[in-house]
């Protein structure tokens, strides 16, 4: 009998989704308070299926798109960059944003973004998860992996024309908030 995934499915982070997190967050999250939901955040199963949600801290995700652990060698980068970009939404709930309200209007929110600001709190929500999760790929997979899912069919969200050899610095000065 296969063991397939239920909606109403609810568990803390595993521990290989932990150190996968703390490469870009470190101990700026509390990682034992981020509950990972198989179901709908609306009633009545609302939540489109594709779309991943994290409006109070938690991370929802509907059975097709949810994972026992995301961290598996099995589960693809643009899954990963998915769920990397859900916990900047808890990383920033957790930090006083007031993500639930906001996220009222995401589908109104611009998610792309250019790497010329001084620091990630002049973005927006969106524009700041979609920063965080794509400095994560480009921290963890390279310039050439990162560069393949700027494609628009893919997760990515960078809309700059930057060098792309300052595009690392870039990235940890908006992060940072600092030249390095």
């Amino acid at each position: 009998m296969k063991n397939e995934i239920k909606e109403g499915t609810l568990r803390l982070m595993t521990l290989g989704e932990i150190a996968m997190a703390r490469k870009i967050f470190s101990d700026s999250l509390i990682y034992s308070r981020v509950w990972i939901h198989c179901d709908s955040y609306f009633p009545f199963g609302l939540q489109a299926k594709n779309v991943a949600m994290a409006p109070n801290g938690e991370l929802w995700f509907r059975k097709e798109s949810y994972h026992r652990d995301f961290s598996d060698i099995r589960i693809s980068i643009a899954k990963k960059h998915i769920f990397i970009h859900e916990l900047a939404h808890v990383w920033q709930h957790q930090h006083g944003q007031w993500v639930r309200m906001r996220g009222l209007m995401s589908w109104a929110a611009d998610y792309y973004y250019r790497l010329d600001k001084a620091s990630l709190r002049q973005y927006n929500l969106e524009q700041q998860a979609s920063i965080i999760a794509d400095y994560w790929l480009l921290s963890m997979y390279g310039i050439d992996e990162w560069f393949r899912h700027q494609n628009p069919n893919l997760n990515g969200k960078y809309c700059g024309r930057d060098n792309i050899r300052d595009i690392p610095a870039l990235y940890r000065k908006i992060i940072t908030g600092k030249n390095t």
